[in-house]
């Protein structure tokens, strides 16, 4: 009888500690999206004393049962150590690696943690391309300069430069466009990409669209907008956003007037051959892209909507087929605070700004499903005023989120997490 009772007590026992387990798992730092967060912030300063950036590392369970993940992730972190200055934007290269801007270039890889190369190249504004033998970073040169005499970025300071760095990240060309053209100018750095081989650069600007040579360095019209701009009854204005789709074509996106009706431009994206100047336009008067978001991942070219005209929709394009294809967000509101596209275009995130946290929507590009959703909170509201930067490593399934990068009264601060593909 006395081991009867006694099994009957460790039963209990047993059943009472399973139940307070549960409890305080339920129960723990949950965000509102039923997200389980566990930081670790460095709080180290910056021995150089310049601001330092404070990233974290979150080890994440998903307790949604709404289709998305429900796997324990541990994704490596962005130390800051690794960087001297405030971080003012994080890119994809490859991989696992990403390109860190701060006092100069860093190549940083994720799953060692550390620095593998670094350049002196310090822009203002920058964007990131890959190509077979290595990157291409164009960007707007710091006015005023405050770098070395040899710096890179003292030439032609405040101008659109491009740079040429082979896989050890060291600089093999410079190409400053403010130079390249005695009658025409190019606007914006999202019009300039170079071909997949690495050989040429395209680019866009007020009047045409041009290629630049690499071992010549000769420049030539590709096509001039108002002579040879034409397809059907509409004009080409602008050549925004410029990718390769093979060596010898052209995707763009811009902006054309409908000439039968005159009026006001209208979005519209297509292909251009570079040695015929042959053109391809369609027009898409009842979805406004914002044409400096346009971003591609792989073979896929995403064209999020002007802010001023977003409905929780996104258009896509498959670069390779010329098909398009249009994704629907969890809401209408959703996009305006930003749509993001991953390095290999397998994903599209998107944030949702709050006073104290952003909350960011990781949708899966073929099923359109929502597949993950995260918030991301800090205790300094300032974070959160303006939109952030999100990269996304489709192979390791991690998600970097870069805030403050351009409000000087905070340092950078970085959050990395992940999800299931």
């Amino acid at each position: 009888m006395k081991t009867k009772w006694m099994c009957m007590i460790l039963m209990l026992a047993l059943a009472l500690h399973l139940s307070a387990c549960g409890n305080r798992q339920e129960n723990g730092n949950s965000s509102e999206n039923g997200t389980i967060n566990i930081e670790l912030q460095s709080e180290e300063d910056d021995p150089s004393g310049n601001n330092r950036i404070e990233s974290s590392e979150m080890n994440v369970i998903d307790l949604q049962d709404n289709g998305t993940d429900k796997n324990i992730m541990a994704v490596s972190t962005v130390k800051d150590s690794a960087f001297s200055g405030k971080v003012s934007g994080c890119y994809y290269a490859d991989g696992s690696q990403i390109i860190v801007a701060a006092d100069k270039l860093y190549l940083y890889d994720m799953g060692k943690g550390e620095t593998i190369a670094s350049a002196d190249i310090s822009m203002e504004d920058l964007c990131v391309q890959t190509f077979t033998d290595g990157y291409f970073v164009v960007g707007q040169g710091k006015s005023g300069g405050g770098g070395s005499d040899d710096s890179f970025a003292a030439s032609e300071s405040g101008g659109i430069n491009g740079y040429i760095l082979d896989k050890d990240f060291t600089v093999q060309d410079t190409i400053s466009f403010s130079g390249l053209l005695s009658d025409d100018l190019t606007p914006q750095i999202t019009g300039i990409v170079i071909s997949q081989d690495g050989k040429q650069v395209a680019f866009g600007g007020l009047q045409g669209l041009y290629l630049y040579d690499i071992s010549s360095r000769k420049v030539r019209t590709i096509l001039n907008y108002s002579e040879e701009g034409t397809a059907g009854n509409m004009q080409i204005a602008t050549m925004d956003s410029l990718t390769f789709t093979g060596n010898n074509t052209l995707v763009y996106v811009g902006m054309a007037a409908d000439t039968s009706i005159g009026g006001d431009g209208v979005s519209v994206y297509g292909t251009v051959s570079i040695d015929s100047a042959n053109l391809t336009m369609t027009k898409k008067g009842d979805y406004k892209i914002d044409t400096e978001e346009v971003q591609k991942g792989g073979n896929l070219l995403i064209m999020p909507q002007s802010f001023d005209k977003k409905n929780g929709t996104l258009l896509m394009l498959d670069t390779i087929s010329n098909t398009e294809n249009t994704m629907s967000f969890s809401s209408r509101s959703e996009g305006k605070d930003g749509v993001y596209c991953s390095g290999q275009g397998k994903y599209v995130a998107t944030a949702i700004l709050e006073e104290s946290s952003v909350t960011i929507n990781i949708y899966d590009t073929v099923s359109g499903k929502n597949i993950h959703t995260e918030t991301v909170q800090d205790s300094n509201s300032t974070y959160f005023q303006r939109v952030p930067q999100i990269l996304i490593l489709d192979g390791s399934g991690t998600c970097i989120v870069v805030l403050g990068r351009g409000i000087d009264e905070v340092n950078t601060l970085i959050k990395t997490f992940g999800f299931a593909g």
